[in-house]
Formats: C-alpha cells, structure tokens, sequence
C-alpha cells in the first residue's frame, strides 16, 4: 500500500463499471457513485463519522446529540487496490471505492467492525408527517465471539443483544439511546431521532429508521469499553458532578399528601437515626391550582417555605418536587405558553397539554415560571416526570408512538423526525436555565426518559412505572446495566417495584405481607448499589418503618444497607469525580473490565459497582414463599336459585346504566379483552354477580381480585372490596373472618372503561393462610467470579480464586458482594447526612493480590467552582511485590478542606476488614498532613 497521491480537490474514475468521482476533504474523504454518496468525516484520533445519500450534496441537519466543535486532526489518506484507507494514530476506514462500503480497524490493523459487503446502505424514499425523506437501513458484519450492549433499558432482561431485536420508541419503562458498544472495544452512534429498529442477528447487525436525510453514524474505538464511552461523552458532553447529598438515601412515595405529612417523614427519620438526604415530594401538590401549577396547594401546603426551610435547617434534608411537561389551561404557565404558540395541540390523559421544548423561547418561560413557584422557596431538585412525553398509559409502543406524533411541528420540525429526543430538550432547558439563574448550586433531576447526550443536563433516569415481581427485579438489573454502558451513568429503579398490585404486581397487601417484604429487601440492597439510592411506589407507604421496628430481619436489613451506603460515600464520590473528569462509569457491566471472558458477556445480574465491587443481588425468593389464590370453585357458591355458581347480571355502561344480558357463571375468571363480554362488548360495561359464598373452614380469608379495571366486593352488606375506578390491571385483596360450613350473601360488582377487560375472583382460606410459613433453613446464591488475580468476599473475609462460580449462604440481611484483588477502598464515618462531618477517620480496606491504585476526591460538595480546579485528591497506591501502601501528596484545596486526617489501614483478610462496620483494630493508623507516607502492610 502507498500513500495517495491525490491532492486535495482531486478527481479520479474507479476500474468498477458505476461512475464516481471522490475528494478529499480538510477533515475526510467523500466518495460519490451514481447511487449514492459516502463521505467520511475524521473528527479525532479515535472517532470517525460516516454519512451516505442519496442526495450528492450530502447535507445533513446540525445533530441534537453531538454537540462536539472537532479540532483538527492529523490523519492520512492512501489508496490501494480500489480501496482508499483513512486512518488517525488510533483506528483505520477502509473505503471500498466500487461498492461505497467502509471496513474499520485499530491502530494495529486489528478488524474492529465492518459494513456488510453488498447490502450496507438501503435508503428508500418516503413521505412521513407530510415531509419528503427516507427510510434507511444501515448494516454490519460481527465477529462470532463478540457482545453488543447498550441501546438504553428494556424490561426484557437481556444483557446482550447478539440475536435478540429492539424497537426503539420511547414509551413509559422503555428507554431509547441509540449507542451499542461491542466486547471487542468499539462503539457506534447511530445519530438519528426517529423510530428506529436495531436488529441483532447471529452474523450482524443492522439499524433502520423512519425519517432520515441519509445515514449517519459515529465509530469510536477505544483500547477498551471505558475508552469508547469516553469516546461517547467527548463527542455529546460531559457529566457534571452532582452534589454529594444526592449520593445519599432517598425517600419517596406516591404521594405525601401534605406540608404535616412531608415533615413528619423528616422527623421520624432523624428521631430513628436512619441516615436520609432528600425526600420527594411527588405530584398533586397543587391541587385546584391546576396540573403542573408550579406552586403548592395553599390549603394543604400554607406556608411551602417555611416547610423547605425546616427541612434544611432543622433536619438537614433536601427536598426534590415533582414537575411534568404537561400544563394546565388554568394555569399562568399554560397562559404565556399558549400566547407564544408554545403547546403541541393534543390534550393529553390529565387534561394538559406538552409544552414545545425545542423552542428556546418555550424553555425560557416554562423555567421562569418554575423559578418563580418553586425554585425561589428553596427547592434543591427537580423531578421531572413523563419526558417521553406521556400521553396516556400504552403498553404497545406504535400506539405510543401515534400519540406523540399527533403532537405535530416542533418548533424544530416534524415530531415523527424528532419522536425520541423530547427529554433529552426538556432537561436541557431547566439544566442551562438553572445553572444561569443560580451558579453555586447543583443542577439535579430525575426523569423517566432519555436520549443519547443527556448525561450533559445532570439528569439521572429511573426506569419507569415497573410492577413489584421478583421477574422484573431480576431483568431490572441488566436494564440498569445496558442503560449505563450506554453512555448514561446515573440510573436507578423505584425499589420494591412501583404497583405492588396493579398491572401485573402480585402483592395487594404491600408490606404487609412477608412475601413482600423479602422481595422489598433484596430490591433495597440491590438500590444500595445503584448510581441512584432511592425508594419509591405507590399503593403503601415505603419508608423503611414501613417494613417492622428494630429488631424485626426486613427493618434490620433495611437499616444495614442504609449504613453501608453512607459509609462507602467517599468511595462512591471519587468515583462520582472519575465519571466526570474521566467519562467512567459507576455501575459496570462485566465485559467492560472482563471483556475476553466468554461467561462474563452474556451475564446479566451481575455487576461492578465502579472499579472495585461486585455486585450479585439475590434474585429469587428463598424465605417466604407465596401461596397462590385459587379461583373460588364453583360447589362454594351458589345462586339464588341454589345452582352452582352465581348469577352475573352484564350491564351497558360503567355504572350499572343498561341491563343487557344475565347468565349463570360457575366461576369468576374471564378475559373479554379480544371477544368482548356477552351482551355489552369490549369497554364501558359493568357486570354485578350475586348469590352465596361457603366457607370452607373458620378462621380469616383473604379474598383476591384481580381485574381491570375497578371492583367492588360486599359479603353479608359488609364491603371488604372498595376499588371502583379506573387502574389498569390490579389485584385487590380483602380479609374477612367467616365462619366454617356456613353460607353468606355476596355481592362482586366491576366495570371496565378500555382496552383490556379481565377479571378473576380467587382465595386463600384459612388452611392455605395457616400454611404459609417462612422456610427456617438459609438460602444460599450461585455467584460467577470473572476470571481475575483473586477476589474477597466483603462479608468474611475470604479469599477466592477468579474465573469459576461460588456458592454461598444468602440470609436475608446479606446480598453477595466481592472485591478485586488490587482494589483499595475508603470508608468513612457512620453519619446521619452526606455531609454531617468531614470523612475522618477514613477506614483504608486494602485488598492484597495485585498492584492497584485509587484516587481519593473531595471539593465543597456543591456548587461548580470543582469546574475551575477547586478540589483536592489523594491517590492510594498498593505494590504487591514490596507489600506497601503509598498515600500519596495531596493536589489542590479548597475552602473547608481538612488538612489533616487520619487513615485507618486494614489489609483484608478472613475476619479483618469486613461487612458494614468498621474494624476496630486497623493494621496500621496514618496521622496525615498531606504530604506522601508509605507504609508496609504484613498483615497474615
């Protein structure tokens, strides 16, 4: 191969039998072939674009997501054999010149990835929201050995995309980044914000979208998946630091009612020293003001300020508050919105409309009004909720997809063009607006959607409205992992699952019900090794007293992991600091460190959490199984005229309105979703049964409906079923004490508004009740080791080989976690608040078996003078050969720092330097000033 003696501006003509001519360009190359046009832009030493059209002038639109001014950079062209070679000191593209296809490889000509060789580029011309575009496939070959993560979260569990398809819509649960990295070290951005469908195949895989002006995509290789994520975040924008209390325990339910009910969360909390810093105050605090008001309901919240102030001064707790892109046409923000043309025209689900938020202008005055209402009285953070934007309840994504295209013209263009990006727009609105009005404070945001690029707007994402099962824990934790090794690093779930009873939640008894409990605990350890440490759900209240009192395993539990997670905060912070400075990532999937250990690739409930710990949550249920109801049969109930089962009079009308129709039904268990019910269709009917029930045995029944939508159920005039309004699919449970061998009226009342219309009437009586009892002896989980120097187990002490499974004993109060060797982690102080005390002493745990560093982070917690070098780090340096320790000089200060502190060393070992607690005998205790110390570690 020789170097191309092209010159800039030059043309020459292919030996292939299609035209073309080609360029090269300041930063690339441009092929154009009489179907279509190649272009390739060098934008640094590891990322090259890729765009193809139809269209000879190859324009494309400015990108949301890429927000990157590339600098010039060195690079060199060469051709050869109809190939011409682009290539920087860090990867290659090969050009083929007769087919237009592009072929990538590392800076030692190592294949990364490649087009497919003769079906890359379709590009089919389409009409879409009246604009003329294209549909576009874009296709690639894969090596047989490599995995494909990222692409957002899914509920499906999947951890790697080899041979699996996605549909990439933004809906409620289901969030849309178009960025894949690959096992063999290599990502690529696919730069377009329609419906999208990625297709992973056992050979390849391909992206077709709906409205493109051509292809366009970014291949950013890397010496390893951190590398590419860097990558990523160099060419979309950084992450700012959160502030250090967001780190900390946060308590949420839907909802607290009132300004005495929000304080008295505070007060509990702090009386009870459980450590908490922030509590989330979550919708209809406006109450008649009207949808997203922006302002407390006076009756219920009299005096907002002085609430905010008492949770800052008195219990040092944060305070975030619910906020949604829909508006109000009573409110004032509606009204400004309105007379801009800032509204789409689609009245949504709760009667507001979606504010434009790709207007500038839009984004203005939504913030101000935001700034004025709440802002001004001292909030610290924004929850900004249904960012997709929602529009109603779709568990089908091309009907989510219909309702927001319905909303039009953005003020960008058409919402079909622009489908996925809506959160991506609305956080950057109040992350710039923010950070202008007020500098010295954080910008922190919680939002149920996202798109490529958002890590920018300091808003971390939870995963959506998930049901309480111990299946959708389990596929959360891959859904967690693929979202952040999509660029996106702060990500959390609402613990113990959103709708313990409705739309397939199995526990309508919420904590109540030990089965509940178990599963809540383990969600809880899981969310103690998250980005985001935040409990959440509705139906029951969540705190952690919620759950039993001192001494009872779930509040015990609760309260351990609560602990832990305050005292791993220096931990967690500077690696909070690596994320920012370093494009790192906190929560791991296993083939970013592990990425040549075939086992590694396709395991998704496992994780590190940043560089050091592995994190294996126990999925399955080991102490209180849950007896299923049974459908109440037929020879326990009677109708009037004593024949089995019950008379179900069926009803027009959601409330009784028209008879229709009556039968004899033996048993109460039906799905009309698809034939509609006898005599009354579909949707907005109501059916009422009503005979006799036997009791089977004495004692407390519970009685269960599952249905959708609402229910009521009357044994003897008594109601012990209340639920008559519209909630999707539900499970309702009622306990009534009766009487053995003996008949009682009943009456079982439901209705159905839309879509899916199922109801089943079921029990447990007292004999299945009374067999319900927890298992004594201890579970134990299966954990995979990755193949590694040696691990400990964070709990005993105990050194283990890599590469292999392990077993161990899992009672409820213990989630598995194991340490790498070479890992060297700080500990701090027990506290109450993230920022109670400075972090002294620091518990140094240093796990021995190969060299490792870590850099110890601290700044003024708040604030963004970190961004001018205001800040300090200590690094920590473990040589095995020599057995010593290095604390390293201290770089940098800033106002409050302490300068001096003491370090406890402990090297682990079986039954040293373990669990939750501190070690109440250290190795070696450093009185440091700042200056290097080195010491040895011979600890047996």
């Amino acid at each position: 191969m020789r170097r191309s003696s092209l010159a800039r501006g030059s043309f020459f003509h292919s030996v292939a039998q299609e035209r073309q001519s080609s360029r090269k360009l300041a930063d690339g190359f441009v092929l154009r072939l009489e179907s279509k046009a190649v272009r390739l832009q060098v934008c640094d030493g590891r990322t090259i674009r890729v765009m193809v059209s139809l269209r000879p002038t190859l324009s494309f639109r400015p990108s949301l997501v890429v927000n990157k001014t590339w600098m010039p950079t060195r690079w060199q062209l060469r051709d050869h054999d109809g190939e011409v070679v682009v290539s920087t000191d860090r990867m290659s593209a090969r050009l083929d010149l007769r087919t237009g296809t592009v072929a990538f490889s590392d800076a030692g000509n190592r294949s990364i990835v490649q087009e497919h060789p003769t079906s890359a580029h379709e590009m089919v011309p389409a009409t879409v929201a009246g604009e003329q575009t294209y549909h576009v496939t874009q296709r690639f070959l894969l090596s047989s050995d490599e995995g494909i993560y990222g692409l957002g979260q899914f509920e499906h569990g999947v951890m790697n995309y080899r041979n699996h398809n996605v549909t990439l819509i933004q809906n409620n649960r289901h969030i849309v980044l178009p960025f894949i990295v690959s096992s063999r070290a290599y990502g690529i951005y696919w730069d377009n914000y329609s419906h999208t469908e990625f297709h992973g195949g056992p050979d390849g895989m391909s992206f077709w979208s709906e409205v493109a002006d051509g292809i366009d995509y970014y291949l950013i290789s890397g010496s390893n998946i951190d590398d590419v994520i860097a990558g990523y975040r160099n060419a979309t924008g950084g992450t700012p630091m959160f502030p250090k209390w967001a780190f900390g325990y946060w308590q949420s339910k839907e909802r607290y009612e009132n300004q005495h009910e929000l304080l008295d969360v505070a007060r509990e909390y702090r009386q009870r020293k459980i450590p908490i810093d922030n509590v989330v105050q979550d919708w209809m605090y406006w109450g008649s003001l009207g949808w997203n008001a922006m302002a407390f309901d006076p009756a219920r919240y009299p005096d907002p300020k002085g609430m905010i102030d008492s949770l800052h001064q008195i219990y040092n707790i944060h305070v975030m508050v619910s906020i949604w892109p829909q508006v109000d046409s009573s409110t004032a923000v509606h009204r400004e919105l309105q007379a801009g043309g800032h509204l789409f025209p689609t009245e949504i689900w709760n009667g507001g409309k979606t504010y434009d938020a790709y207007s500038n202008d839009a984004r203005r005055i939504y913030w101000d009004h935001l700034n004025k209402g709440l802002y001004s009285l001292g909030v610290d953070a924004w929850w900004v909720d249904a960012t997709e934007p929602d529009w109603k309840w779709c568990d089908s994504l091309l009907e989510e997809k219909a309702g927001i295209v319905r909303n039009g013209i953005t003020a960008l263009g058409s919402s079909s063009r622009y489908l996925n990006t809506y959160a991506l727009m609305a956080t950057g609105g109040i992350y710039e607006n923010q950070r202008k009005t007020n500098p010295d404070r954080r910008v922190v945001m919680l939002t149920r959607s996202a798109f490529a690029g958002q890590q920018r707007n300091s808003a971390a994402v939870w995963s959506g409205d998930i049901s309480s099962t111990w299946q959708t824990f389990r596929n959360q934790i891959a859904a967690g992992v693929n979202f952040s090794m999509a660029g996106i690093p702060y990500w959390n779930s609402d613990i113990g699952g959103f709708l313990p009873k409705e739309y397939g939640g199995e526990y309508p008894k919420g904590p109540r019900d030990p089965s509940y409990r178990e599963l809540y605990v383990r969600w809880f350890q899981f969310g103690a090794f998250c980005p985001i440490f935040r409990a959440h759900g509705t139906d029951f209240p969540h705190e952690v007293w919620r759950f039993g009192e001192p001494g009872s395993w779930a509040y015990d539990a609760l309260v351990k992991f609560i602990h832990l997670r305050y005292r791993l905060l220096p931990y967690i912070y500077s690696v909070a600091w690596m994320v920012t400075k370093d494009h790192s990532t906190i929560m791991r999937g296993l083939p970013m460190d592990f990425p040549h250990d075939p086992r590694a690739r396709t395991i998704g409930d496992e994780y590190l959490f940043g560089p050091a710990i592995l994190v294996a949550p126990v999925t399955t249920q080991m102490y209180y199984p849950k007896n299923p109801p049974v459908v109440i049969p037929s020879n326990h109930l009677r109708t009037p005229d004593d024949q089995p089962g019950l008379i179900g009079e069926y009803f027009k009308g959601m409330r009784f309105e028209e008879r229709a129709h009556a039968q004899r039904d033996t048993a109460i268990r039906f799905d009309w979703t698809e034939r509609g019910a006898p005599g009354v269709g579909k949707e907005k009917f109501s059916v009422k049964w009503k005979g006799r029930l036997l009791a089977s045995g004495t004692g407390t029944y519970e009685i269960e409906a599952a249905s959708d939508d609402g229910v009521n159920l009357f044994i003897d005039n008594r109601q012990i079923m209340d639920e008559m309004y519209p909630a999707g699919r539900q499970r309702n449970i009622g306990e009534i004490a009766l009487e053995g061998k003996k008949w009682y009226d009943v009456t079982f009342e439901y209705y159905q508004e839309r879509e899916r219309a199922e109801v089943e009437l079921t029990w447990r009586t007292p004999s299945m009740i009374t067999g319900y009892k927890p298992r004594s002896e201890t579970g134990t989980a299966r954990v995979y080791l990755p193949e590694s120097s040696a691990w400990y187990d964070f709990w005993t002490g105990e050194r283990l080989a890599g590469g292999k499974e392990v077993e161990r004993e899992a009672p409820i109060e213990i989630m598995p976690l194991y340490v790498r060797a070479g890992s060297i982690i700080p500990f701090g102080p027990t506290v109450q608040y993230a920022t109670e005390k400075h972090a002294d002493p620091i518990e140094l745990r240093v796990y021995r078996g190969a060299n490792g560093r870590f850099t110890f982070y601290e700044d003024e917690n708040d604030g963004y003078r970190y961004e001018q070098g205001i800040f300090a780090t200590i690094q920590f340096r473990w040589n095995e050969v020599k057995q010593t320790l290095t604390i390293g000089r201290r770089r940098g200060s800033f106002p409050g720092m302490l300068k001096a502190r003491t370090f406890s060393v402990v090297a682990v070992r079986a039954g040293r330097g373990i669990g939750a607690d501190p070690d109440p005998r250290p190795d070696r205790v450093v009185r440091y000033n700042g200056e290097q110390v080195t010491i040895s570690l011979d600890a047996k």
